[in-house]
């Protein structure tokens, strides 16, 4: 890879990014990325960057497993986007939160230099040329965790396959979900003896209970009784709000004692969501937590960062977003499946194979064909209480039986780091 055409576009590219970063105020918060400072460390820590909201779920066993591996040793946890910072800042299983710098050698360089990272932990693909470059020339260890090559771009890599070996080149380890991924790392650069098949993070990161107490506290607060059967649309994008909303109109006379919880995949689309319904059939879950609130209406749309997998908790029947129309590729299933609830998803998801195929020939899920088979699948499950609890039972001891990519994944970081922490 030509390392000065990749850092001469990036130049030319840096003073048209700021600004439209100082143009639209609702992504500012990205320009401390040109040079973001090192929050304060209690020593050099294992860095691990995750992209954003759904990567750092997923990269929380991970975290817990390094913390328990290297007891004293901080971790330092990066993000890309703006609501991955938020979840960040929230606290992550103790992580300092940071930004992860613009791929500019100079501010990578720095970062790395105040840091002083004993390992960098990569989860999946996010593969900056300057990052890995800079952290291999400071003999800092790069490893991928939870490595796939998603669908969509693996035409590219391979496209530009010449180019981007050098890229590939750096890293240290690669923890594949299965062997067919581990083939594709080695296809597109990473030494074939660098290469393990460490299994699926996010059979690891999902919860397989939730606190009861909590759960009955939640249900109070969104006036749920202690037994309303819930349906949940999680992680939906455009056009699966007004789906769902078609499901609703279709069945909610038909199953009075039912409550609807519809969870957008991003809070700036709330607005959207709720318009699929009406204003005044919704009730925004940040209006639960305020008195006064109104607890009259059926329909429930959370609009609040990071609840999403207690939410799952409740229901008796969960719809993944994503997954009925082409262009997302689907949520994760099994966060739902994890916790015993029927799950449901459409065609379209190719960012979860490995998940939805697990839960397929376990028959702990169920996928429609479209659109169109959702409503007849959702009556169905809503109809008959024992296929939806089987159906439930299922899933959650395909995602059970399917744990254990945190510790081999930790075991990667300890190979390269001589089996302890560093110095």
């Amino acid at each position: 890879m030509s390392y000065f055409i990749y850092n001469v576009a990036l130049a030319a590219a840096e003073p048209l990014a700021r600004i439209w970063l100082a143009r639209h105020p609702g992504h500012a918060a990205l320009r401390e990325r040109f040079d973001p400072p090192v929050p304060p460390l209690a020593g050099r820590p294992v860095w691990v960057h995750a992209c954003s909201v759904g990567e750092i779920n997923t990269a929380r066993p991970l975290i817990r497993a390094l913390q328990a591996r290297f007891p004293g040793v901080p971790v330092l946890l990066t993000t890309s986007t703006a609501a991955g910072r938020a979840l960040a800042d929230k606290g992550v299983e103790g992580a300092v939160a940071a930004w992860l710098p613009f791929d500019r050698v100079r501010a990578v360089r720095r970062f790395i230099g105040e840091a002083r990272p004993r390992a960098l932990v990569i989860l999946e693909t996010e593969l900056w040329p300057n990052l890995l470059r800079e952290a291999r020339r400071a003999g800092v260890p790069v490893i991928i965790a939870n490595g796939r090559i998603s669908p969509k771009r693996l035409p590219r890599y391979r496209r530009w396959r010449r180019v981007l070996a050098p890229v590939f080149r750096q890293v240290s380890a690669v923890g594949a979900q299965n062997a067919a991924y581990a083939a594709l790392f080695t296809e597109l650069g990473v030494a074939p003896e660098a290469v393990h098949v460490t299994g699926n993070l996010k059979f690891d990161a999902v919860r397989a209970e939730v606190d009861p107490r909590t759960l009955l506290e939640l249900r109070l607060a969104c006036g749920f009784g202690p037994d309303t059967p819930i349906l949940l649309f999680g992680s939906t994008r455009p056009g699966d709000e007004t789906l769902a909303a078609d499901c609703w109109r279709a069945l909610a006379q038909e199953f009075p004692q039912w409550r609807l919880v519809v969870a957008p995949r991003h809070l700036q689309r709330v607005d959207e969501a709720v318009e699929a319904f009406g204003r005044e059939a919704c009730v925004l879950r940040t209006e639960t937590l305020k008195p006064g609130r109104r607890a009259e209406t059926r329909v429930l749309v959370l609009d609040t960062l990071g609840e999403l997998g207690v939410f799952y908790g409740l229901a008796e029947v969960a719809v993944i977003g994503g997954s009925f129309y082409p262009g997302v590729d689907g949520h994760n299933p099994l966060e739902s499946a994890a916790l015993g609830v029927a799950t449901v998803y459409g065609p379209y998801m190719g960012n979860f194979p490995e998940a939805s195929e697990a839960l397929l020939e376990s028959g702990g899920a169920v996928q429609v064909a479209g659109p169109g088979g959702l409503e007849g699948t959702v009556r169905r499950l809503m109809t008959d209480a024992h296929e939806r609890r089987a159906l439930g039972t299922r899933g959650r001891r395909a995602v059970v039986s399917r744990q254990g990519a945190s510790e081999a994944s930790v075991a990667l970081v300890c190979a390269l780091l001589g089996g302890g922490g560093g110095t």
